[in-house]
């Protein structure tokens, strides 16, 4: 929540504003002609009422203002508290200089005038906080943010590795039985993978090239365990000019200069792996398509694949907050009775906060 409390560094403004204030008021009272009695009985109400009125207003602020967002009754009672403080000078003012109560003007007259003589006195060091004020909030709220975005993220990518790599264990202790070399092509690219995952372990983003890399040698360990049962296709549809000289024309993929949150690709395979029985005689295809602006994953389904909503588990619910987290985008789902489709934004370094 935001905080309008007093901190030590606001204090010691609050009292070299005191300091100054004091001199000032002592500087132009001499210069007027008053006298000593009047310098010393004048400054201490001036300085007390001027602080009265700060300490009232931060207090009215922060409980109607912050707290409660009633800001109609911030604001009367805003006014009310200047106009109570600024009676007291008022009343300094008039009593000071030989006055008595019955020279008192009307009240309109009282309550305009008090409301001037606070808000003239206050307006200064009031100002000079709130804005220091803001700037700490501000500060404060940046790094409770980063903090709680790192937590998420590291909580988030935890859950990726686990069942991961349980899975891929079993399938290495079945083929070193049945396929010596096969077993050994499988562990090379799983320990490519992982090396990759180890790589990119810091990384929130990675060049979708290297996050594509890592997607074939995940769907060899797929198409390993499950054998045709999941066929994968990749299209690049991306293709831009590298650079606007003639005489330099040269096609080059777009993917070369996107990024993408690291592991995002694996958690929508997995997904489509997670989410389709294996049917006898039916294989799912994996589409994967790179536009511009997104790398679409679309698989076709087998008659026991589970909804859109049954579809979207631990692993696309989490990509998906680490897109909103990560780039404040989102990730779109389609679902059909005979396809899935996940769609993931591409981003660039200057889309990320």
């Amino acid at each position: 929540m935001i905080s309008l409390k007093f901190n030590k560094s606001d204090y010691k403004l609050i009292v070299i504003f005191t300091i100054i204030m004091t001199i000032w008021l002592a500087l132009k009272f001499y210069t007027e002609n008053y006298s000593l009695g009047q310098i010393l009985f004048d400054i201490p109400i001036i300085i007390l009422k001027t602080l009265a009125a700060l300490f009232m207003l931060r207090w009215i602020a922060q409980k109607f203002f912050v707290e409660r967002q009633q800001y109609f009754l911030f604001l009367i009672l805003g006014i009310a508290a200047l106009v109570i403080t600024g009676f007291v000078d008022l009343l300094r003012d008039y009593l000071g200089s030989g006055r008595t109560w019955s020279d008192l003007p009307s009240v309109g007259y009282i309550i305009v005038h008090s409301f001037y003589y606070s808000s003239a006195d206050l307006a200064m060091p009031f100002l000079v906080i709130m804005i220091k004020k803001y700037f700490e909030n501000q500060t404060s709220l940046a790094v409770v943010k980063e903090k709680q975005k790192d937590a998420e993220l590291k909580l988030l990518r935890s859950q990726l590795s686990p069942h991961f790599l349980f899975n891929n264990l079993n399938t290495v202790d079945a083929l070193i039985d049945s396929d010596t070399q096969k077993a050994k092509t499988y562990i090379a690219r799983l320990s490519s993978l992982y090396r990759y995952f180890i790589k990119t372990k810091e990384d929130d983003i990675v060049l979708l090239q290297e996050e594509l890399k890592m997607a074939k040698d995940y769907f060899y360990l797929i198409q390993t365990r499950y054998g045709d049962a999941y066929t994968f296709e990749v299209v690049d549809e991306s293709a831009i000019k590298m650079s606007s000289d003639a005489e330099v024309y040269t096609e080059y993929s777009r993917s070369v200069q996107a990024y993408i949150p690291s592991g995002a690709l694996q958690t929508v395979i997995e997904n489509v792996v997670k989410h389709n029985k294996i049917t006898h005689g039916i294989s799912i295809h994996i589409y994967l398509r790179i536009t511009e602006e997104a790398i679409i994953l679309t698989n076709s389904k087998n008659s026991d694949a589970k909804s859109a909503v049954e579809s979207m588990g631990t692993g696309l619910k989490n990509l998906k907050e680490r897109y909103e987290l990560l780039v404040g985008k989102t990730i779109s789902i389609t679902d059909t009775n005979t396809h899935f489709e996940v769609c993931l934004p591409l981003v660039t370094l200057t889309n990320i906060d």
